[in-house]
């Protein structure tokens, strides 16, 4: 007899006879849950729920399938006495874990059978508030199927509904967000097809039209690599690979932010709970679920993966307007210049030695502009100027600033050079050569000098990399030497490649503003 004085019992023996009692008492409840049921289904009241019959079958399905394993609980096999404590606890686990998804069932159904009654039958509306009331004291008892040491654990009293629904002011009501919500997309992720089913049909009257089912985790991780979810519900138990296992697979998406998991299981150790969260998961609610709670924190959940959604876009959008204003003041200033003042918000005067300056000046430039129009001059001069870049990037020059047709760079200065005078040797070259291809067919003058100059940035507005110096003047003052399509040098310069190039001395030239010069024509060579 049950109610025996237990006192002589052993400890394993006592263990048995308390989860009897609660297997009785479980019984108990049920029965009056049926009871409850069965005017809807065969009885007087079954014409009530026309509507709904389908969903009172399976509620009603499930209380006989509840019913049924209870009757499977503790058999004689699964109480041997050899059984080891983990051995029990494992099994005694499963057996809450599997009335749990029942009880699930039963409750999730009769939530959408109030949900529809309240509307035109409330008394009705009230009797199966009662028998989801006696699914939650079930509840309560198969949480107490454990050792009274792991008494400990998540209480089923919050998962079932409550008297006033749980308020979701805090969720935002802006267009872009209903927007977002009604595209976010869901992966139920169950063994167990009625939760599935009942969780499908919730989240559709809640406005989440977006969802889709995977029976395991392996399904799950093959969805997952085909296609892109905002949210996973994910199970524990669940055959071929848990839900544990797959949130370890997929932890760097959830790291990253690119996926929110929400736990809906009837596995309800604290330890699970523990483990999920650890690897990310943003919340944890037992089987079977309060549908307020889970309203609101599905809610919660979609609204964080907006927000994250929307912080990437800023941020993409801060980057994009970087990368814009970077590429910007590379068009304006040299790379080097750049970093230093985006670094520094300024940039220092800084005097450069052996450096070369090429400059290139168009032959007969005002007598072409008399002869042709603005637009003509003007897309020449634009095709020239793409050109003259193009051909100082290839041979190590910097480009300093167009002056008028003119095209100033330098060698040398802000990159390494083995020989700066060499190499504007070869870009004045390859610009004559091009320059004749061109629809304009100009013919150059080039002008080349080898010193020191200071370089910086003046001025608040409208800023412009510039040089300064007698190297710079000399460089302009030379190419007027030049013949048309030749390259002319200072001594300076042609100290630096006398022994790589062929060059002759045009002997000392008067050259406005400057005492008289040797001036050295390129011929050929280097």
């Amino acid at each position: 007899m049950l109610n025996e004085n237990n006192s002589n019992k052993t400890p394993e023996a006592n263990q048995v006879v308390r989860l009897v009692q609660i297997r009785t008492n479980i019984g108990a409840i049920l029965d009056e849950l049926i009871a409850k049921l069965s005017p809807f289904i065969l009885g007087e009241k079954q014409s009530i729920l026309t509507k709904n019959r389908a969903d009172l079958e399976k509620m009603h399905e499930g209380c006989l399938v509840l019913k049924q394993k209870l009757l499977e609980f503790l058999q004689e096999q699964a109480i041997q006495k050899d059984r080891s404590e983990a051995d029990l606890q494992q099994y005694l686990s499963k057996v809450r874990h599997d009335l749990r998804n029942v009880v699930n069932v039963i409750n999730g159904y009769g939530e959408m059978i109030i949900e529809e009654l309240q509307k035109d039958e409330q008394p009705a509306a009230d009797a199966f508030l009662e028998m989801t009331g006696k699914a939650g004291q079930i509840l309560i008892l198969i949480d107490a199927i454990k050792s009274p040491e792991t008494q400990s654990s998540l209480r089923a009293t919050t998962s079932m509904r409550v008297s006033k629904p749980i308020p979701a002011e805090l969720i935002t009501d802006s267009e872009e967000f209903l927007n977002f919500k009604k595209k976010a997309s869901i992966l139920i992720v169950d063994d167990n097809e009625e939760s599935c089913q009942i969780l499908q049909r919730y989240l559709s009257k809640i406005d989440y039209p977006n969802i889709q089912v995977a029976y395991n985790g392996v399904q799950a991780l093959s969805m997952l690599e085909k296609q892109t979810f905002d949210l996973i519900l994910l199970d524990i138990d669940m055959p071929e690979m848990n839900g544990i296992e797959v949130l370890q697979h997929i932890k760097k998406d959830i790291i990253q932010q690119n996926l929110m998991v929400l736990m809906i299981s009837a596995a309800d150790t604290m330890d699970n709970t523990i483990t999920c969260i650890r690897l990310g998961a943003v919340d944890f609610l037992p089987k079977p679920y309060n549908p307020d709670l889970l309203r609101v924190r599905i809610g919660s959940c979609i609204e964080r993966k907006w927000f994250i959604n929307k912080e990437k876009q800023y941020r993409e959008r801060i980057e994009f307007e970087r990368q814009r204003y970077e590429n910007l003041m590379k068009a304006v200033f040299p790379s080097v210049i750049v970093d230093e003042l985006t670094q520094t918000g300024t940039v220092q005067p800084a005097h450069y030695t052996e450096v070369a300056i090429m400059f290139a000046d168009v032959v007969g430039f005002t007598s072409y502009c008399d002869r042709h129009s603005p637009v003509e001059i003007l897309d020449n001069l634009q095709n020239f100027v793409e050109m003259c870049e193009s051909v100082a990037l290839e041979n190590n020059l910097q480009k300093i600033k167009t002056i008028g047709d003119s095209f100033l760079a330098s060698a040398g200065m802000l990159s390494e050079s083995k020989n700066p005078v060499l190499d504007c040797i070869h870009c004045a070259r390859t610009l004559i050569s091009n320059s004749v291809k061109l629809p304009s067919k100009w013919q150059l003058r080039v002008g080349i000098h080898f010193g020191s100059v200071i370089g910086g940035i003046v001025g608040h507005r409208q800023y412009q990399f510039d040089i300064w110096g007698d190297v710079v003047n000399t460089a302009a003052r030379i190419q007027t030497q030049a013949e048309p399509n030749s390259i002319c040098m200072s001594k300076q310069a042609w100290e630096r490649v006398k022994d790589l190039c062929n060059c002759r001395s045009l002997g000392m030239r008067n050259v406005r503003g400057k005492a008289p010069l040797e001036i050295f024509e390129y011929v050929k060579g280097g």
